[in-house]
């Protein structure tokens, strides 16, 4: 807070700053077009282009914390490098003597583009969306234009027409074109379960094709149930007894679950002399002196354990969409665990509603891939072929989609949430694991994600029509500038008007999709 604090502080020293440079400018130009009037007369002819200059300079100081954030980086420093062209024109205009009068023009004019886009993107941060790369591109074009064409018809109004031309065509605030959208948007986001929406997720939301869903997100609870002890050899208590005391030490869901059973079924718990936690297979413990293993085929097989009778009968439950364990004692599997989690009843109504929004679900688990299929089957996504051991759901979206922006729905750490993550680049496993959520939810609240998607694309495409509003408008305002039709005085009303636009246009035009979101709440 107090680092916010003191660039706000910053921001508005430096944009006071650029103000009175500019006043300073204007009325310097005025003492040069008629006659000596205030003593600001430090520079000579000069004036208004020293002026103006440290006008530019500190209005680009109060865009630093634009050129350090990659959003509104682009269209920053080709604004800065167009002020530097006005600039440069107006020193050359000096140089060759010309008429006092519009000599100082371009300089006037490099100070009001750089102190408009500093105030435009301190009311509208750039969201990173549209960089206005292209726009901002043929303005210059047309303002190069416009000054070849006055060269022939009139030199003398050559320098107010580049100015004007360049300065009123100039976008300076459509990187920014979301930010009244995003307010509004953001309330409909609370208003349909979402919370803690992070700078930037209804771009990263709106840009997702694909989003993959862990499988403890469309559990209804964190606990697993042990809903089948098959021994081979023994009784089940005694099958229940060796493989709840092989995990006694271990926090994980299935260890859980086997505690809870042994507990409901009065058995005797022992410590194990030696437990080894396999992430994404199982555990190795020993117990009583005997080696206890229990996990997945693949960890069997690399143990070279034979599990070709389990194998055998574990299929019948993970068509079922259950998870089973072989347990063998001393390399021999003396039995089978299955064991199942409740499902969300909405889950599948989720899956449905993300594949109407253009999303392309994807059941994420490191279940045998007949239990993954039956899980995707009843939850009606797509299965997620090959998770490795040990990785994680946003491991995987990020080895499977590689830069391809994805999105990823899991459980929170604490199990309290559900949390939506952007599988975007990263340098590595340790970067992608501290990636903060773009959007959390309550655990109740997995149809927020659906909402949010819908909520992105309708900001986008909104987006997209008040970008064609401005972009005509200031194209309009250019052309009659660069017909001499429009001084240079009309740039801040102009601002100003864009502002009321985006305004209206983000206030109003939203408001059905408000009206639906809070009946649907």
């Amino acid at each position: 807070m107090q680092k916010n604090t003191i660039v706000s502080t910053l921001w508005f020293a430096c944009v006071g700053l650029a103000a009175l440079f500019l006043l300073l400018a204007a009325v310097a130009m005025a003492n040069n077009t008629t006659g000596p009037g205030l003593p600001v007369f430090v520079f000579g002819k000069y004036n208004a282009l020293i002026f103006s200059m440290f006008s530019a300079i500190f209005a680009l100081l109060g865009l630093s914390s634009s050129l350090n954030a990659s959003p509104g980086r682009p269209l920053t420093l080709f604004t800065a490098g167009a002020a530097c062209v006005l600039l440069v024109a107006t020193t050359l205009f000096r140089l060759s003597d010309t008429d006092s009068a519009s000599a100082d023009l371009p300089a006037l004019g490099a100070a009001i583009l750089m102190s408009l886009r500093a105030l435009g993107v301190g009311l509208l941060p750039p969201r990173g969306d549209y960089n206005g790369f292209r726009e901002a591109c043929l303005s210059l074009a047309f303002a190069t234009v416009t000054a070849l064409v006055w060269q022939f018809v009139d030199p003398r109004q050559q320098a107010g027409a580049l100015t004007a031309a360049l300065l009123l065509s100039w976008p300076s605030l459509i990187d920014g074109i979301n930010a009244f959208a995003d307010s509004v948007f953001h309330k409909a986001a609370l208003a349909s379960g979402a919370r803690d929406l992070s700078h930037g997720a209804f771009s990263k939301i709106a840009r997702a094709r694909d989003i993959v869903i862990d499988r403890a997100a469309v559990m209804s609870g964190p606990d697993l149930m042990v809903t089948n002890v098959m021994a081979f050899n023994n009784e089940p208590r005694t099958l229940l007894a060796v493989a709840a005391s092989a995990e006694a030490q271990s926090g994980h869901p299935v260890a859980v679950a086997l505690r809870q059973l042994a507990t409901q079924w009065h058995v005797d718990l022992k410590m194990p002399d030696r437990f080894e936690p396999t992430p994404g297979l199982g555990v190795v413990a020993l117990l009583g002196g005997q080696t206890v293993v229990i996990g997945t085929t693949d960890l069997l097989r690399q143990l070279k354990i034979d599990s070709f009778t389990a194998d055998a009968i574990a299929r019948s439950l993970e068509a079922d969409g259950k998870t089973v364990l072989r347990v063998a004692v001393g390399g021999r599997v003396v039995g089978v665990l299955g064991l199942e989690g409740t499902l969300r009843q909405d889950a599948g109504v989720a899956g449905m509603a993300l594949r109407c929004e253009g999303l392309v679900p994807w059941l994420y688990t490191g279940e045998n891939p007949k239990t993954r299929e039956a899980l995707a089957n009843m939850l009606g996504l797509e299965v997620f072929d090959d998770p490795k051991p040990g990785e994680t759901a946003l491991e995987g979206c990020r080895r499977a989609f590689g830069d391809q922006s994805s999105l990823v729905l899991t459980l929170s750490p604490d199990r309290t949430s559900l949390e939506l993550r952007d599988s975007g680049p990263a340098d590595g496993p340790e970067e992608l694991m501290k990636t903060a959520p773009i959007a959390v939810s309550d655990t109740d609240d997995i149809g927020a994600f659906p909402a949010l998607k819908a909520l992105a694309t309708r900001r986008n495409l909104l987006a997209v029509h008040a970008r064609r509003i401005l972009t005509g408008l200031w194209a309009f305002a250019g052309l009659l500038g660069a017909c001499a039709l429009l001084p240079l005085a009309a740039a801040p009303i102009l601002f100003a008007l864009c502002l009321a636009i985006l305004w209206t246009f983000a206030r109003f035009s939203v408001a059905d999709t408000l009206k639906r979101t809070r009946g649907a709440a």
